[in-house]
């Protein structure tokens, strides 16, 4: 090998020898720093990542617990699902106002809330009055919230239409066309058909004025077992057609 060959792989091993000391250096001073934004980057990306799952998985639980409420039909499992998961989308609205929902329907039907085909109880004066307050404060609870935004303006008029249903029910027939010309005011040109069908709602309200007086349980007992006084002489239609048919045969 001759000299100069031997020259270049000398300061070849010797410039190798040098870029080794000054990483080993720089490892020494600067790399624990940098490790650590690296690890710190890393770490981060897993917490966000973990977080959107958790997130995700928290969303699922809320949707499912709402169908399980939609399921039993009890106001308090609506309430509980609102109250529970308040922070996911519109569950709170919405379970708010299933669970009104579920006492006035118990009021149209006149069963009390949890009646079903196997129990059933029917609705009591004090039971129905309970129904509509309750009813009438969670859908007012809804209608509260109101932000004025055109995400929410079905949820707040479902609220009005409900507080109007409410109203109807305890016959304060001008309160509910207070929420029937809220409901066209709120609709605006959003959703033309809801409007239209709150104006025929209003239009159609004079109609409650005039109360109809139902006979009660007792008059209907008393009549179907009233006794129909009959003529005690016999009749007997078919001999009086034949007496006819001979009396003018004779003549």
């Amino acid at each position: 090998m001759d000299r100069d060959r031997l020259k270049e792989i000398q300061t070849a091993d010797v410039s190798e020898s040098k870029v080794n000391e000054d990483f080993i250096h720089w490892m020494k001073t600067k790399g624990p720093g940098y490790l650590l934004i690296v690890m710190l980057v890393i770490a981060g990306y897993l917490f966000m990542l973990r977080y959107q799952q958790g997130q995700d998985s928290h969303r699922v639980d809320a949707w499912n617990a709402y169908l399980e409420a939609r399921v039993s039909g009890l106001p308090a499992s609506h309430e509980d699902v609102a109250q529970t998961y308040a922070d996911v989308d519109s569950i709170e609205a919405l379970g708010i106002l299933s669970a009104a929902d579920a006492y006035l329907q118990s009021v149209v039907l006149g069963k009390t809330v949890g009646s079903n085909a196997n129990i059933s109880s029917t609705l009591t004066i004090e039971d129905r009055t309970f129904y509509l307050q309750k009813a009438d404060g969670l859908y007012g609870a809804v209608v509260a919230n109101d932000d004025h935004s055109e995400a929410i303006t079905l949820l707040i008029v479902s609220g009005l239409n409900g507080r109007a249903a409410v109203a109807e029910a305890q016959g304060n027939i001008e309160s509910a066309k207070g929420y029937y010309e809220a409901v066209i005011a709120r609709v605006g040109d959003q959703y033309p058909t809801l409007a239209v069908q709150a104006r025929i709602r209003l239009e159609t309200l004079d109609t409650l004025v005039d109360a109809i007086d139902l006979p009660s349980d007792v008059e209907v007992t008393a009549r179907n077992n009233q006794v129909l006084r009959r003529n005690p002489d016999p009749v007997n239609t078919m001999i009086e057609a034949l007496n006819n048919i001979t009396d003018a045969g004779g003549e």
